[in-house]
Order: structure tokens, then sequence, then C-alpha cells
């Protein structure tokens, strides 16, 4: 991979439970008025889930603000077929607005089980219609030809926005969505679209390049396609730049996107012309790769996360070899070396205290939160509770790599085996948060659970029932 690179997400509000969704603002016009238009995604999987199959709710409510004062307002519930409940709900919201600074509030509040609230505020500037040849970009993750009606669908097009503009593995082509205005037909046009190293901010290397003749008509929609499969994982823009018959750019518009393509960065490991020969990495024995790999699974993040996974489904020494070399050299610079001996040590010891018969210590949930956060500042082991399967908590007082304070985790045994711990609930928010552990725990004595289906499940009170007062005071 060229670089380390940091997956950009929409900003949510922080809550323990919040839904996940992915919302994009874009600029419009049509024949005499700009429109912004908000496309939203809601993930199925992160809405509460009864016992019971039900469709889903969601109350969406949008408001716009210039200089404090509300100037436009939109509520609706969007709703999924019972059939349908699995899928991801969809909606795109159109406002017309006058030129402008505007501040846009969407929330988003699941309307099953508990409250919990996505937010997300953006600035919005709409300029006068005659400085806009051009929309902003839509970044398109499906597309079909289409004769009904949607909010989805454009120009006879069905349209879906590519969720945090982000192009996985299994993605090989760019398709981009962007409408050209105002264009006379006394003179040529063409635009060039691009993928560019980098965010906007860090401009590198053009990496695809193609040029394209416009039509010279009021409004007029283009797909904009460019192959990706050569693309390496990391962080690039897509430019589109709008030009007259003189060759001066007249309109230009960007967008930032995020690729992760395991495959091409194999590639670019094993044909890469830099020698390791005699580095840090030359004494592991091929034999051992795969375990090295494995134990850095925990620590490593997006894209390397899925750049390991397809690693250690081949054989690839040479490039497995440049991973662990490369990750060592970006984090520890001229540590590198130590730094991978004093991390393996470590591995090794959970790999011997955590192993469960099956897997490798650090492949257990006990294993990975050891080694991602650290050993816990306090551990509390309670396996005489007759209601309740045996249990652990940790506790950290401080967690680096979120900023969070007295971070808590909890890990059951459901099998019974005392080499079978899984993480069950945690206040960490990178990590797994059940809202109703308590009945998970407890479900050997179903009759004590307080709740239906619908709602956050706790138990009653009683003595050998402390799971809850122990997680508060602990």
């Amino acid at each position: 991979m060229k670089h380390l690179f940091t997956l950009i997400l929409v900003t949510i509000s922080i809550q323990a439970w919040s839904i996940k969704a992915s919302v994009d603002f874009i600029r419009y016009s049509n024949v005499d008025q700009q429109y912004l238009e908000v496309n939203y995604r809601i993930f199925a999987n992160s809405l509460y889930v009864a016992d019971v199959i039900s469709a889903n709710e969601v109350l969406s409510t949008i408001v716009i603000y210039k200089e404090d004062e509300v100037v436009n307002f939109q509520k609706n519930m969007l709703v999924s077929g019972l059939e349908e409940f699995t899928k991801d709900l969809l909606d795109v919201r159109r406002f017309i607005l006058s030129p402008g600074d505007y501040k846009v509030v969407v929330e988003l509040e699941d309307q099953k089980g508990p409250k919990h609230i996505f937010k997300i505020e953006k600035q919005v500037t709409i300029s006068h219609k005659n400085l806009m040849l051009m929309s902003d970009i839509m970044l398109v993750s499906a597309i079909e030809q289409s004769d009904q009606e949607s909010p989805i669908a454009r120009n006879g097009v069905y349209m879906e926005i590519l969720p945090y503009s982000y192009f996985g593995k299994d993605i090989d082509v760019l398709t981009s969505y962007v409408e050209v205005y105002g264009l006379q037909d006394s003179e040529k046009y063409y635009c060039s679209y691009e993928i560019i190293e980098g965010f906007e901010v860090d401009a590198g290397e053009v990496e695809v390049i193609k040029f394209k003749r416009l039509d010279s008509r009021e409004i007029k929609a283009y797909l904009l396609k460019l192959e990706i499969t050569d693309i390496v994982s990391g962080n690039y823009h897509f430019a589109v730049k709008l030009y007259n018959d003189k060759k001066e750019i007249i309109d230009s518009k960007i967008v930032n996107f995020v690729r992760v393509n395991p495959k091409a960065d194999i590639n670019q490991l094993s044909k890469r012309s830099d020698k390791i020969g005699n580095s840090f990495v030359k004494d592991i024995d091929v034999d051992s790769l795969d375990y090295f790999l494995k134990a850095l699974a925990p620590i490593v993040h997006e894209p390397r996360r899925s750049l390991l996974d397809v690693l250690l489904e081949n054989d690839n020494t040479i490039a497995k070899r440049r991973f662990i070399h490369d990750y060592w050299k970006e984090t520890s610079g001229v540590g590198a070396e130590g730094a991978m001996a004093a991390y393996m040590k470590i591995a090794r010891a959970v790999d011997h205290n955590f192993f469960n018969g099956t897997s490798y210590g650090f492949d257990t949930d006990m294993g990975y939160v050891f080694l991602r956060y650290g050993k816990p500042d306090d551990a509390m082991v309670v396996d005489n509770e007759l209601s309740a399967f045996p249990y652990q908590i940790w506790r950290y007082n401080k967690v680096l790599s979120t900023g969070e304070n007295n971070v808590k985790f909890l890990f059951y045994a459901p099998s019974l085996s005392h080499r079978d711990y899984r993480l069950l609930h945690s206040t960490c928010r990178l990590e797994n948060q059940n809202r109703s552990w308590e009945a998970e725990l407890y479900k050997k004595n179903p009759e004590e659970i307080v709740g239906n289906p619908s709602e956050v499940r706790t138990t009653n009170d009683g003595f050998t029932r402390r799971a809850r007062d122990l997680w508060n005071d602990f």
C-alpha cells in the first residue's frame, strides 16, 4: 500500500446504541432554481431486532437553518415491509433553496425498542444560479433503468448512492453521476474526469484520467465510469473538470473516496523493487509467517485488516513478509525491530494464557481485547452465581485509541468452559454493545427475565443475580 490512511465516515452523534446511516448532501439545479438533495441509507442491521419479525420504522427529521432561523423542515416515517425487514432503508429528500449559507441537521430515530438517534449536521452553501455550471458528484453503488416513480430515480435511472464513499474489494468500477447546466450552442465543451491520489488537501499523482465531449443543452446528465481494478488501497479523490473550447477550466467538482483493494495491494507488495532480504523480518520462518500475521490482527485496522485476511488465504510469502515489515516500519520507524519483538513476546503470552483448545489465544475474544487495548486496570471473575453463566468484568481507566474513560468489557462462558469466554457487552464504542446482556447472561432462568421482545430486557433483582450491581459499581 502507498500509505496508511484513515477511513473517513460521516460524523454521528456518539451514543452507545446509535443506529448507523450514510448521509450525503448534493447540490443540483433545474431551469430556474437550485436545490439540495439529502440522500441517505439506514443500515437494517443497526436497527433494533425483536424476537418476532416486524417491520422496521425510522422517523426522519430534517431541519434547515439560515442564520439560526428555520427556513425549511421535513419529518417523515420510513417503513420497511415485513418481508424486507433485513433490507436497508433508503430515501432522498429535496429542498429548493435561495443563494446563501445554510446549516442542515438530519436526525434519524429508530421507532422500535429503546430510543436511539443518529444525528449529523452539515454546512451547505448555495451559489447564484449563473455561477453553477455543474452539480456536485454522486458516487453510485447500484444503477438500473427504471420507469417507476421513486425518489431514488433520476431521469429514468434508478441510482443508489455509494455509502460512505467507500469502494470495497468487490467493486471494480467507479460509477459517478453529474449534471451540467446552461452550455451555449455556439461553443464546444468537454470534461475530464480523473482519480487522484490523496484527499483534496493531499493531492498526489493522477491514477486514471479520461475525457468526454459534452452536449450543449439546458440540463444534461452524465454517467462517468472509471476502472479501479488496479487502484491500491488508500485515500483518493474523483475530480470532474469542465472546459470550454479555449481549454480553460470553467467549473470543477471533486469528491473524496476510500478504496480497499487487497488483491492490488498484494500485487504491489510482490512487485516492489526495494529489498528487505537483510531486514528484521528475514529470520521469520516461512511456517511462522501466518502466526505473525494472525497475532497482528487485533491491532491492525482497515484497509490493512482486509489485506491481512486475504494474505492468510494464499501462499505469497514475499507479500506476507513485506506486510509485516511495512507495518512495523510505518508504526515504529527506526525502532521497528524492537517493537515487533516486544509485541510478539506479549502475543505469545496471550496465545498461551487464552488458548481455548481450538484457536490461538489471540483469536479468542479475551485475547483480542487484551492485545488491542492492553492489560485491564482491574478484572473481576464471577463463577459462583447459580443463575448465571461464569462471567468476567474487565475495566480500563482510559482507552487511548478511542479517548474513552472508564471502559468496561463483560465476558461470559455459555459453554461453562473457563477457556471459552466470549465478549457479551462493552461500553467501548468500537466493540459489541448488547442492550439485553443481562437476559443473555441469566437465560438459564427465563422466568426471571423482565421485558418483552421489543424492549431492552433485564432481570429481577436477587441475591443470585448480582451482575448489574457489580457492573455499575466496578
